[in-house]
């Protein structure tokens, strides 16, 4: 072995074991009850369904554009009617700029693009933005809405996670991301989410556990 191929070799084994103090960061075992019950998820569908309230046909608008897309609370509150194009087989695309600066492309429902366009129209937004505040009393201006105000509104609507603690905006990425690992895989889940790669997505939304109990009940 030459003198050159021995330090390559010593220099590969340094770097695999790191320095003396290095530690992998540990994976969080109930990051699954950051997220919301599935009931729970019904139960503000259900809330928010029928409502001639602003604040009310806001939320419904909300809870579903959060529930579909998976956005971050930065992205929610960035999207923007001029950040729509279609997509190869005609479906709605919302672009936005995921965390790290990349583009990342999600796909909205005509359904879903229509209730936001109704939201609009109903209380005769005139916007580029999505989602905003509410009008102060004997006021008609309104404001795009901030992350901090998009947390407020989240937190309003007084639910808590699996962890028993308050619902916060990130819940809800956690709960589609949960969702869709079980029900469609991690490629699925990994696009969904804008992951750079499905190990991500496995890594920080699959549940530490499986109910085997149906393989289980029955020796024969």
């Amino acid at each position: 072995m030459s003198a050159n191929t021995a330090k390559i070799l010593q220099f590969e084994i340094k770097k695999e074991k790191g320095g003396r103090n290095s530690k992998k960061p540990t994976v969080d075992p109930l990051g699954f009850t950051k997220g919301l019950t599935n009931e729970t998820m019904k139960n503000l569908l259900k809330r928010f369904s029928n409502s001639t309230r602003e604040d009310s046909i806001r939320n419904r608008a909300l809870f579903l554009f959060m529930s579909i897309t998976g956005l971050r609370a930065k992205e929610i509150v960035g999207s923007k009617f001029s950040d729509l194009l279609k997509g190869p087989s005609d479906e709605t695309l919302l672009k936005y700029r995921k965390k790290g600066g990349k583009i990342g492309f999600a796909v909205l429902p005509n359904d879903l693009v229509e209730i936001i366009k109704d939201y609009h129209s109903q209380f005769l937004i005139k916007s580029d933005f999505f989602f905003h505040s509410l009008p102060k009393r004997n006021q008609s201006h309104r404001s795009p809405l901030s992350k901090r105000g998009l947390q407020y509104v989240v937190s309003s609507w007084n639910v808590n996670t699996c962890q028993g603690r308050n619902i916060h905006c990130h819940a809800l990425r956690h709960t589609v991301g949960i969702r869709l690992l079980a029900e469609a895989g991690s490629i699925a889940a990994q696009k969904v989410l804008g992951h750079s790669s499905p190990v991500t997505t496995s890594k920080f939304y699959t549940q530490p556990f499986y109910d085997g109990s149906k393989y289980l009940r029955d020796w024969n």
